[in-house]
Order: structure tokens, then C-alpha cells, then sequence
């Protein structure tokens, strides 16, 4: 399992571990909430889930989690040391009689996987992962993912449209003989790239060359992996030395069709917690849906729980409000083919363990789309209108 590389983080705190995940020192009281406990009480999740639903996120808060963060509404409690936010999780303004845990991931876990984290904290019940990263774990961490939080991976290589005005995708960038900066972290997605010769491993830089001062330095001569609905906006609007438009293609459009921050659960759980998940999983669609219609006040959470977690992630409201529109307006945020929102397509998931067989190591014997992914518990009426 892999971090994503972002540089957004001007600083790297030491991992934290799994104790001081779930202790409850100094909180931070918000919306005149200052209990660490919340009233449970009578709920349509009350007599099926655990008196705490815990969710693994896997980086630090940001819109792409807006959907996760939707279900907190103005009872929520910050616990800055824990970076954790907990609070009544709730569906439709309504408390649904049990307490949501959203946990930090990256550097407050060392930058492992929620995968990995679900295998060492029982008391976790839920964590993002993408299904092209899961499978190449599943013999020791087995999971399923419930639900597809995104119909597209927002990760994008993206360019200097000024040097490189000829360049409208990734596989011009190889005739162009752009360096690529991709990071040193292995992606079965950049092996995929350049197996299907799409780019060429020799114009690869795979080293930690930093951002974003590296691709200022260039002078637009180099290419960058990140997020399609984040360094963009960053690059034109909030680094100065840069401050100019960056055009890029998103990996999905280039053949890589993962399914990215799928919400997965430890596979025994599929049967152990049916009756929860089949309560859980459609209060999270409509979360979600909720999110895409209005993210005005889960934004501004957003921004506040960056500010009290203090890791040296940066975020602004504004990228945030960018991000979000930017996941719609290109179908990261989007219904599945059956017009239901976090539902998997199973030929596209044979698709990613295909790929994971061809380009990597891993033993793939005896995994199926059916042994990674489930459609069981998402409502079919629940979608993006």
C-alpha cells in the first residue's frame, strides 16, 4: 500500500501508533460539544451497529473525503493529539443512534493503509483503500470494499501547456521527451504506463525531488504526478513563483481504471456485520450525495480540523471548493453504470486485477472481482441526480 504523494505537507511528524489513535486526551470541544462521548439513543443504526462506527481515513482531511465528513453534523468533538473528530453520526439532519470516528491516515499512521490499519485495530470497522492497491495484499489483509466513493482516480499527470502546447495527453508527453516526475513510492500504475508504452521508464524521474520547487525550477520542462482536483489549482493559485495554468490528463483516461478511496471492510466482516452494513451503506451514499449538492459546511469542518490537527498539511477553503467541483464537473464524483452512486462495475475490477497479475508480483491466484468487492448492500435509488 502506497501514500499519495502530495506536497502539500511542509513538515512530516513522527508515526504515531494505534494507541494514541484511539485515546481520548485533550479534546477540542466544537459546536458547544463538549462531551468525548455522544448520546447513541434510538436510531435506524442503533440496533444493528456498533456503538461507535470507526472509519480509517487514509490521508489528512480534505474535500475528496467530503462525503465521510458529511456524516458529522454540529455536535462533533476534535481530539487534536488523537487527530480524530467524533460526533453523532447522522443522515439527513436526523442523529441515527450511533457514534461516527473519523480517523487521520498518513503521517498520523506512519503512512500506512487503512488496510493494513483494519488488521491491526479491531475496533475498525471501515477504511478507504483503492481495490488496484487491496489486491496485492489480500493473502495476509483480506478486504472487501462496499462502496466506491469514486466512479475515477483524481490522480493526473499535468504539464506546462506553454512549453508544451502540442501535448494534449499523457502519451504526448513521451514523443515530447518530457521528464516525468512520479515520485520514488512503487504505483502499479506508473509500471502500467510504461508496459503499455505509454510513457517511456527512461523519462521517468522516480526519485523525492520535492514539490512543488522542483517543477518551478524547471521552468515548465517538467511534467508531475498528482491530483487532477488539487495541484492545479495550487499551482495557479497559491504558489506564487509558479502562478500560471498547468494542463493535465487524469491516469483513469489513460487506461488505469482504478476505483480510489473505496470504503472497504475486513472481509469476515461482509457476513459479521451484514446487518450494519446493510443499515451503513446507504447513509453513506446519501452522504455523499449530500456533499455534492451542498459541501459549504463540511468544508468549513474540513478547514477547521486541518488547523487543529497541525500536522503541516496545508489546506485552503478555496482549493477545497475547487476540488469539489473540479471531482463533478469530470465524473471523479459520478454514478455507476447502474445509476446508483458507489456501486463497482466487476469487468473494470477484473480489469485492475489483471493488471496488478501482469505488472507486479503478487500472487493473484484465487482473486476475483467477487473476492474484493461487493454491490450487496448499495441502494439502487441512491445516485447523483
Amino acid at each position: 500500500m502506497h501514500a499519495r504523494p502530495r506536497f502539500r505537507s511542509a513538515k512530516r511528524p513522527l508515526a504515531l501508533g494505534s494507541s494514541l489513535l484511539i485515546a481520548s486526551l485533550a479534546l477540542t470541544a466544537c459546536g458547544g460539544e463538549e462531551e468525548s462521548a455522544h448520546d447513541a439513543g434510538e436510531g435506524i443504526l442503533s440496533a444493528a451497529c456498533p456503538e461507535t462506527v470507526v472509519f480509517q481515513s487514509d490521508w489528512e482531511p480534505e474535500a475528496e473525503h467530503g462525503g465521510m465528513f458529511q456524516l458529522l453534523g454540529d455536535e462533533y468533538t476534535i481530539d487534536a493529539d488523537a487527530k480524530l473528530v467524533s460526533g453523532p453520526l447522522m443522515s439527513g439532519g436526523e442523529k441515527t443512534g450511533v457514534t461516527i470516528e473519523i480517523r487521520n491516515g498518513g503521517a498520523t499512521v506512519g503512512y500506512q493503509s487503512a488496510q493494513s490499519m483494519l488488521y491491526q485495530d479491531r475496533d475498525i470497522l471501515l477504511g478507504y483503500g483503492r481495490i488496484g492497491d487491496q489486491v496485492v495484499a489480500q493473502a495476509d489483509t483480506p478486504v472487501t470494499a462496499v462502496m466506491a466513493t469514486m466512479n475515477k482516480s483524481p490522480y493526473a499527470i499535468y504539464w506546462d501547456p506553454e512549453t508544451y502546447p502540442d501535448v494534449k495527453g499523457i502519451a504526448d508527453l513521451k514523443e515530447a521527451g518530457a521528464t516525468v516526475n512520479v515520485g520514488s513510492l512503487p504505483e502499479t500504475w506508473i509500471d502500467y504506463l510504461v508496459g503499455e508504452g505509454v510513457l517511456d521508464e527512461k523519462q521517468l524521474d522516480r526519485s523525492d525531488a520535492p514539490k512543488p520547487a522542483t517543477f518551478v525550477a524547471a521552468k515548465g520542462k517538467l511534467a508531475e504526478a498528482g491530483f487532477i482536483t488539487a495541484e492545479p489549482f495550487m499551482y495557479e493559485h497559491e504558489i506564487a513563483e509558479w502562478g500560471r495554468p498547468v494542463a493535465g490528463q487524469m491516469v483513469a483516461d489513460a487506461g488505469y481504471p482504478e476505483y480510489f478511496q473505496a470504503i472497504s471492510v475486513r472481509e469476515a466482516d461482509v457476513e459479521a456485520q451484514a446487518d450494519c452494513l446493510e443499515k451503513l451503506v446507504p447513509v453513506l451514499q446519501q452522504a455523499h450525495v449530500d456533499y455534492a449538492n451542498d459541501p459549504s459546511a463540511t468544508n468549513d469542518l474540513i478547514i477547521e480540523l486541518v488547523e487543529e490537527y497541525d500536522t503541516g498539511w496545508v489546506y485552503t477553503l478555496e482549493g477545497g471548493e475547487y476540488a469539489h467541483q473540479k471531482a463533478l464537473d469530470l465524473g471523479i464524483v459520478a454514478n455507476g453504470v447502474d445509476g446508483a452512486i458507489g456501486s463497482f462495475e466487476a469487468e473494470r475490477v477484473q480489469t485492475l486485477i489483471d493488471i496488478v497479475d501482469e505488472y507486479t508480483e503478487a500472487d493473484m491466484e484465487g482473486v476475483t472481482p467477487e473476492s474484493v468487492m461487493t454491490n450487496e448492500f448499495i441502494d439502487p435509488e441512491i445516485g447523483l441526480d
